[in-house]
């Protein structure tokens, strides 16, 4: 795999699925998103890659470059892609998994119980299900001082420690804060051949500035011998025409990947490092799940589903929108057959692949342990 680090020129912006043209929706304080989506991502590493081979950045690619590249916006040639990954100091951080529970400190955000399938209960969703509790006796204050991680980070160690269910240090927790911070910023629309503004053709917009250490990767499989990474090139990156700079990156994502002990039981903890494009049927546990080996999902946490578009630019037009899991989702998930999980097709690195549109880079997650039956203490 070849590593490619985007760095940032100036402050990014990348939209989410709310419609940004004109008497679509208010134009006032529209909020970008970040990390970015992995269609995103794809789209500059491919455009960056295109220029490096002759394409001069308009129209359609040469044969010979769509030969590698692919044509269309899902359609990647022979290429595969792993990423974003947010880095710091050019190691990755990952999003804080939905289990993991804490308690908000005035030094930071503090790891303190994870959350593991529940009891089977009657609800809307069926008559069995097993919604995700913390075991043990808890007061109600303790259960309201308990919140997700949503702005939170882990660093290697910290990954390391979740996916052998134990809580990660604090100093293995980085907020967004400490990463990057937003800039509100105002924009007018420019008439191109009087070259001055157009009236009533005002908006405001919320930026990204990276923190200096921080900066994005992703992985590159497939790439042809003869073509060379776009290291030292400029792309533009998001929307506004922003630039990011292509950089080398080592690609090294060096999780914990032996499967937990959990797994001769039949059980594994399967958490999302990108987002997981996956059948409504599997999440809720009326699918298997083939990638990893028939397994069936027994209880869940997650957040908000993404909306995920993108833009066609062949055809000049957004793509629909599609609902997706977001990464630090965790999904509980069962076997009747515990050694089929080692007979699991992987990659080189020992992470698993699932779902939909892998090759964009969705569906990268990891194998971890169920929590214990007792909650572990902070």
């Amino acid at each position: 795999m070849i590593g490619v680090r985007l760095q940032p020129v100036d402050t990014w912006f990348f939209r989410g699925g709310t419609p940004f043209t004109a008497g679509s929706a208010p134009q006032e304080d529209v909020h970008g998103l970040f990390p970015p989506h992995p269609p995103t991502v794809a789209g500059a590493v491919r455009s960056a890659l295109a220029l490096s081979r002759g394409w001069n950045g308009r129209g359609r690619w040469s044969r010979e470059i769509a030969g590698v590249l692919g044509d269309g916006p899902e359609n990647l040639g022979v290429l595969a892609l792993d990423g974003p990954f947010l880095l710091r100091n050019e190691e990755p951080l990952f999003r804080a998994p939905r289990h993991l529970l804490g308690i908000d400190d005035p030094a930071g955000w503090k790891p303190a119980a994870f959350l593991r399938p529940g009891a089977p209960v009657a609800c809307d969703l069926g008559d069995a299900v097993r919604l995700p509790d913390t075991p043990g006796e808890h007061s109600d204050d303790d259960r309201v001082a308990r919140t997700t991680g949503d702005d939170q980070w882990l660093t290697l160690g910290g990954m390391n420690a979740v996916l052998r269910a134990e809580l990660p240090a604090a100093s293995d927790v980085v907020s967004s804060r400490m990463l990057w911070s937003e800039e509100p910023r105002i924009g007018l629309a420019r008439d191109t051949d009087t070259r001055t503004a157009q009236e009533g053709r005002l908006y405001s917009t919320q930026h990204v500035r990276l923190q200096r250490r921080a900066s994005l990767g992703v992985r590159i499989a497939g790439l042809p011998a003869a073509w060379r990474p776009p290291f030292g090139s400029t792309v533009p990156f998001g929307g506004e025409g922003r630039m990011a700079e292509c950089r080398e990156w080592d690609a090294d994502v060096p999780l914990d990947t032996r499967l937990p002990a959990t797994a001769d039981k039949g059980r594994v903890a399967l958490i999302a490092l990108s987002p997981l494009d996956l059948a409504d049927g599997v999440c809720i546990g009326r699918e298997r799940l083939d990638e990893l080996g028939g397994a069936v999902v027994a209880s869940a946490c997650l957040a908000r589903p993404l909306r995920i578009g993108g833009w066609d630019s062949l055809a000049r037009r957004p793509l629909p929108l599609r609902s997706v899991l977001p990464p630090g989702s965790v999904l509980f998930c069962e076997s009747a057959a515990p050694h089929r999980f080692r007979d699991i097709t992987t990659t080189g690195d020992g992470l698993l692949r699932v779902g939909a549109r892998r090759p964009l880079g969705f569906g990268l997650a990891a194998l971890g342990a169920w929590p214990r039956d007792q909650e572990v203490s902070a």
